[in-house]
């Protein structure tokens, strides 16, 4: 008896689906190939719980007529190859005629579309679970207008496995970006619950980067520029101070197709060595021309990665013209030593008469006098607020100092980062930043859930600019950050407006905080942290602690010592890595074979 069977085709389509249409975003991105192919000026995208209920589609290309139209949404019907060749001479985002047949299958569609010889109406067609339901002449725009909706409608399971709606939108956004950047000659809007996120105007590469990334981007790039008989490459990189501890803001073009290139982003890592840490990452939009008879797109489901003929000397050429760059505008800092600063004297001042300067001294000032040693550790840089005091309403019971007399005992650092004392049960060894860490986290979530917090209001306003895509992060945090003291005077997609901060912060503090809270991932709190909350005590203790490799005075290291073991879990951080560790007088006598 035979056990192999031909697939039934809704069946082959649904698996066939599962390599094109892996959530929402990727309906997205075929959709807006889709456009950009039909020769699109203006692309409009409509979506409604991050893509989940519906994806729409809108644009104003040359359309499909009635026999197109009832053959786009079978597989493999595409208008862009004829034989196999033609697979290594793209000049099309879409080629296969696999994704919209992908797409029906597992959601509603419909079609709506009409070319100039089609007038006056166009032409609709509606398919549920990939099987046509009606065909209907409608009055419709010269263009095409595809929705999808209920995504995965017939796979409960691949529908339940989608995250939140804040995790798919930044997802579709994402793709978003890939798309509209190199794009840049198109209009796009993108509409997400009824709310306008971005409205593009046709512009240049650069003002397409700075209107998608917020307009403080503009001072951070540095133009790349390389025309060679392999390859041109053209587009911007980030100044080196601007690098990050996260991959956000890298894009490589090839042929205007959105690529992941390992090697590519090891030569832009390779150009940066020296001018940034280990771990952090640079920031690119690179575009790179080359003919399309050298490189293979068809290696990849979703045409992310392609193969190069020439890879090592993409690289070399890639390398250098971004060290090229990053040299000839300047970034490393220089000192000019053939400039006088008496020379760089104001023109405003030319009839200013002179000044007789003022000499002032101090009339108790005694030479033989021994001077006081200053501390190593400014409370300007890092805020100790309380730091010397125990936490209030905390259980200041510990095992481990149970006579509570563990500052009558020396304290003393080692190494710039642990802190080291005893007890009555051994030494014990403190990692000196975990322990803020410990100390902050336990201080802000219990602040956190109070009515009532002081706020230090500022003379002037701190203003930090974001993008869209950074606001609405920072949106999820907002009433927690409010709760806790901070008073914003704007908040929207322009920038933010802060006019009050938490006591404990000084103003310098500020951009670096909301920095990292960006960094931190915040639409994925739940893989890290219970409640939003939570999540925001950690990174408040992480943003604020004391750093490895700071000298402390006595008096810090003690309170850090007393805050520590009256916190309600001392033994480890809020990252769940151990604080301290107690070497017993046991072990001791047991290292000298006593």
């Amino acid at each position: 008896m035979s056990i192999i069977k031909l697939l039934a085709e809704n069946v082959a389509n649904q698996i066939a689906a599962g390599e094109v249409v892996q959530r929402p975003s990727s309906v997205v991105k075929e959709l807006l190939e889709n456009s950009i192919d039909s020769g699109a000026k203006s692309v409009k995208l409509i979506i409604k719980d991050a893509g989940k209920t519906l994806i729409q589609v809108i644009d104003d290309g040359f359309g499909m007529n009635k026999t197109d139209l009832n053959k786009c949404f079978l597989r493999h019907a595409t208008s862009k190859i004829r034989k196999s060749s033609d697979l290594f001479n793209l000049n099309t985002m879409g080629f296969r005629g696999e994704a919209l047949s992908s797409i029906s299958s597992v959601s509603h569609m419909t079609i709506i579309s009409k070319t100039k010889n089609d007038l006056p109406l166009g032409n609709e067609i509606r398919l549920k679970g990939g099987t046509l339901v009606s065909k209907n002449e409608v009055v419709s725009n010269l263009g095409t207008s595809i929705s999808v909706k209920n995504l995965f409608y017939n796979i409960p399971a691949r529908r339940n496995f989608l995250k939140s709606d804040n995790v798919e939108l930044k997802h579709v956004i994402d793709e978003f970006h890939r798309i509209a950047l190199i794009n840049h000659e198109i209009d796009f809007i993108f509409v997400n619950n009824e709310n306008e996120l971005f409205n593009l105007k046709k512009s240049i590469f650069k003002e397409r980067i700075v209107r998608i990334f917020g307009k403080s981007s503009e001072q951070k790039l540095v133009p790349i520029k390389e025309n060679t008989d392999i390859a041109f490459i053209e587009g911007f990189v980030y100044k080196p101070e601007y690098s990050k501890r996260t991959k956000s803001a890298q894009f490589f073009f090839v042929n205007n197709r959105f690529i992941k290139s390992s090697n590519l982003y090891h030569a832009v890592k390779a150009a940066y060595d020296g001018l940034i840490f280990d771990n952090h990452h640079p920031s690119y939009f690179l575009s790179f021309k080359v003919p399309s008879d050298t490189i293979d797109v068809n290696i990849h489901p979703n045409k992310t990665e392609i193969k190069f003929d020439n890879d090592q000397s993409i690289y070399a050429i890639l390398r250098s013209s971004i060290k090229h760059s990053l040299g000839q505008f300047n970034i490393a800092p220089t000192i000019d030593f053939e400039s006088s600063v008496n020379l760089n004297t104001p023109y405003s001042y030319k009839d200013k008469e002179a000044s007789i300067p003022k000499v002032d001294y101090d009339t108790a000032f005694n030479p033989f006098d021994k001077p006081k040693v200053s501390s190593t550790f400014s409370s300007k840089d890092f805020s100790f607020e309380g730091l010397e005091n125990s936490f209030e309403n905390i259980n200041k019971d510990s095992n481990l100092f149970e006579d509570n007399s563990f500052i009558a005992f020396p304290v003393f650092q080692l190494n710039l980062n642990y802190i080291i004392t005893k007890t009555s049960a051994g030494i014990v060894i403190i990692d000196q930043q975990r322990a803020h860490q410990r100390i902050l986290y336990e201080r802000f979530l219990s602040e956190l859930s109070f009515s009532n917090n002081s706020t230090q209001i500022l003379i002037f306003p701190i203003k930090l600019d974001f993008n869209s895509e950074e606001i609405r992060m920072l949106e999820l945090v907002k009433n927690s950050l409010i709760h806790l003291g901070f008073k914003f005077g704007k908040f929207d997609s322009r920038g933010v407006e802060i006019s009050g901060i938490h006591p404990f912060f000084s103003e310098n503090q500020i951009n670096a905080l909301f920095q990292e809270l960006i960094d931190s991932q915040i639409l994925e709190f739940q893989k890290t942290s219970h409640t939003i909350n939570d999540f925001l005590a950690k990174i408040l203790s992480k943003s604020s602690s004391i750093k490895s490799n700071i000298k402390l005075e006595k008096k810090v290291l003690e309170s850090l010592a007393n805050d520590l073991f009256a916190c309600k879990d001392p033994n480890v951080s809020p990252f769940d890595k151990l604080i301290f560790k107690v070497i017993s007088t046991k072990e001791i006598n047991k290292m000298f074979f006593k």
